[in-house]
């Protein structure tokens, strides 16, 4: 499942073959709009078969597409008896060696593949993406990045691009990732603010 995207796709399979695909696409209602897809899918799950692992593209993107997939994920899991893996979504994309985006609050960031993201200021942003070697992506519109054309490359994953990103793991890897559970990706701690009212 790849809910944290607004072009949102879900996908069952067997072995590498997919079976079944759906998509939808979602701004800010993901909690409405994936069950109706869900349910197609799993309708072709073949009678008496069950879900051996499911897997979520856990973002950077929407925080609600991603906590959306995640929550529904579990539940299913929990019917079907199988672990739940979370992925980063940049993981599907498998053309990219960096990803980037804006980090909101003035700031933006820059990650490779599998690594942790690191915030910059525009300007320092600007400067290291001068120096990253292979493709960079983005789920973003690369106007928002306000980089020079053709800098980087707006991207989409996808519910078949995270099955290839999860096979192409190690049995360690797919062990360790459902030894945990899955969460959304943070680019960086929730901003709260603090209320200046005092408690009675």
């Amino acid at each position: 499942m790849e809910t944290s995207v607004p072009q949102a796709t879900l996908a069952l399979a067997c072995g590498s073959e997919i079976i079944a695909r759906a998509e939808f696409t979602s701004e800010r209602s993901q909690e409405v709009d994936l069950f109706g897809p869900l349910k197609e899918i799993l309708a072709n799950l073949p009678e008496g078969k069950s879900l051996s692992a499911l897997v979520i593209g856990t973002g950077p993107g929407s925080y609600n597409g991603a906590r959306v997939g995640i929550a529904a994920g579990q539940a299913i899991a929990q019917v079907h008896g199988c672990g739940v893996a979370g992925i980063c979504s940049f993981e599907a994309v498998p053309t990219l060696t960096w990803a980037a985006g804006d980090a909101r609050r003035g700031s933006f960031y820059l990650m490779t593949i599998g690594g942790e993201p690191v915030l910059h200021e525009h300007a320092d942003f600007l400067a290291q993406l001068a120096e990253c070697e292979g493709e960079i992506g983005t789920f973003e519109s690369v106007k928002k990045l306000n980089c020079p054309e053709g800098s980087v490359t707006q991207v989409t994953p996808t519910a078949e691009g995270l099955l290839k990103a999860w096979q192409l793991k190690s049995t360690e890897e797919k062990d360790a990732l459902m030894a945990i559970p899955a969460e959304a990706f943070y680019i960086r701690p929730p901003h709260i603010t603090i209320s200046k009212k005092k408690s009675p």
